[in-house]
């Protein structure tokens, strides 16, 4: 049998035609808008995907119906209606106008929450206090997670790779132990389904979950932009590499010597990071974790801020605000609630910083932005956490305190969220009154001791350890060492555990009063989106 080859080369051809045709008709959908999915309730929650360009796409959701036409870049988006909570699964139906169909299935409606951050708000349920009785207990289908998984990408990124998946002792080992425990107590409060969106990265920096327009945009940033321009330059992949083996040669014979003599190892040297794809570059946890995400319905976000910016501790506040700004304007869900875990009092030597305060600057800078950004808050730590370790394991009481600030300043519950936060002093002779917001029925010590960790100081800059009286809601500071003092600093310092709360039992933070507060100078979520709007149309 002779064969036709230029016959059969037509019809191949031919087939892969109508294949790659079929194949751009289809409809998909990014990994987030999948099965076992939670919607934010009460709001409309937006559903987007890719099909052919021209086509329309019909979403079908507990009775409702919305189109949209897909684009020239082949995206579409549609806004589902608001829906009340439910725990009884529903489907989305979704079908363009060329027949190609998809069906989520097993879809809830509840709270939803973007959990985020370094190592200590991804450490595991299975390594948290209490550990096997925690996962046993674990029976809370309606609490579904998302997990990204990691992605460093230097473009922003359309989708990501995860799947959704229920609370079971088969599957919360490996979650967030901070995002379980607040997402726990939420749907126990609430009484609703609660989904925990899930992205993080051990040791990472404020710069690389922001995106590259929004830190652009900031003069205050630009030394680290910069600086990361110049490593980039600079940078000798193999020098680098010699100089650490040399290093690491002379550590383990300091090492062995330590050992042998029963003294402390001294720490081992760092292996160097290449700026060209380092975790901490700007921008690239943004593109490959957060983008993916956006525009996802949530109701806010909980983040925990790590020891990897301590290098740019001046520069916390800009960062922390910028991202923030960012994401809400990206989100296009208005001003959305931003809870922060305050760092707990731990030793930073072994971290690069260019000031000996860094540690301090970090945590005062999330209470700048409380006076800054509206709808923002912070999980008090000042008496939580491990001073010989850093990723201590209760993180039971860190979820509970961040959930008890959403469930006070979001759901409108009257229960303790806050820990008293400086708000003012005045001098009276040779003493300075502290003045505190949140604190309650009255300050107090968790000893029964007096205040501890103020200190004082005069004109010249000096601080003196200080003695410090509560009265009422204020604390009266003094020093025989000051006859007129003009500022007070409290708990400064990387490991200060000080006593002093409120009649909640809720710690006080760190301040200092030499640095005026921003209140003045609040920042709405019209200015916010205004600031990152205006750079977007630069860029």
């Amino acid at each position: 049998m002779t064969m036709n080859f230029s016959r059969c080369g037509a019809v191949t051809g031919l087939l892969l035609t109508l294949s790659a045709n079929v194949a751009a008709a289809e409809l998909r959908l990014p990994a987030v808008i999948s099965d076992g999915m939670v919607l934010q309730q009460d709001r409309a929650n937006p559903v987007w995907g890719w099909a052919e360009p021209g086509e329309k796409v019909v979403a079908t959701v507990a009775g409702h119906t919305v189109t949209a036409e897909v684009g020239q870049g082949g995206g579409w988006q549609v806004q589902l209606p608001p829906l009340s909570a439910r725990s009884e699964p529903i489907e989305i139906r979704l079908r363009t106008s060329s027949g190609s169909e998809r069906i989520v299935r097993d879809v809830l409606v509840g709270e939803v929450w973007f959990c985020t951050g370094p190592s200590n708000i991804f450490w595991p349920v299975k390594r948290c206090d209490n550990a096997k009785k925690e996962i046993a207990a674990a029976k809370y289908p309606e609490i579904r997670f998302f997990t990204v998984r990691l992605n460093l990408a230097d473009e922003p990124q359309d989708d990501c790779v995860g799947n959704w998946f229920a609370c079971s002792p088969r599957t919360v080992g490996d979650v967030s132990g901070i995002g379980y425990f607040f997402g726990r107590r939420i749907h126990k409060e609430q009484g609703v389904p609660v989904g925990v969106l899930q992205s993080y990265l051990g040791g990472t920096r404020v710069e690389a979950w922001t995106s590259k327009e929004a830190l652009d945009s900031q003069p205050a940033l630009r030394p680290i932009l910069r600086w990361w321009q110049d490593a980039i330059a600079d940078d000798d992949a193999d020098q680098a590499m010699a100089d650490y083996q040399r290093e690491l040669k002379r550590w383990k014979q300091l090492a062995a010597d330590a050992e042998s003599q029963g003294r402390k190892t001294p720490p081992s040297p760092a292996k160097p990071d290449d700026p060209r794809t380092s975790r901490h570059r700007p921008a690239c946890l943004y593109n490959g974790m957060i983008a993916p995400l956006i525009p996802f319905g949530i109701r806010g976000v909980i983040s925990y801020q790590g020891l990897g910016n301590l290098y740019w501790a001046e520069h916390s506040r800009a960062l922390l605000s910028t991202m923030i700004c960012d994401w809400r304007s990206r989100w296009g869900q208005g001003p959305f609630s931003f809870g922060m875990v305050q760092p707990a009092p731990f030793p930073c030597d072994r971290w690069p910083k260019q000031h000996e305060d860094a540690y301090a600057l970090q945590r005062e800078s999330q209470l700048l932005v409380l006076d800054e950004l509206r709808n923002t808050g912070v999980a008090p730590t000042m008496d939580i956490g491990d001073l010989e370790e850093l990723h201590f394991t209760n993180k039971q009481d860190v979820g509970r305190r961040m959930a008890h600030w959403a469930l006070a300043t979001v759901y409108g519950q009257n229960i303790p969220h806050a820990g008293p936060i400086y708000e003012s002093m005045a001098v009276e002779d040779n003493k300075i009154r502290i003045r505190f917001k949140h604190t309650a029925k009255g300050l107090a010590t968790s000893d029964d001791q007096a205040p501890t960790h103020f200190t004082i100081a005069g004109e010249d800059k000096v601080f003196h350890p200080a003695t410090a009286v509560i009265e009422g809601n204020t604390v009266l500071v003094h020093s025989q060492a000051v006859d007129k003092p003009v500022a007070v600093r409290f708990a400064w310092s990387d490991t200060a555990i000080p006593n002093l709360v409120n009649s909640d039992g809720l710690p006080a933070s760190i301040f200092r009063t030499d640095v005026p507060p921003l209140s003045r100078r609040r920042v709405g979520h019209r200015a916010c989106r205004l600031r990152s709007e205006t750079l977007l149309t630069e860029h």
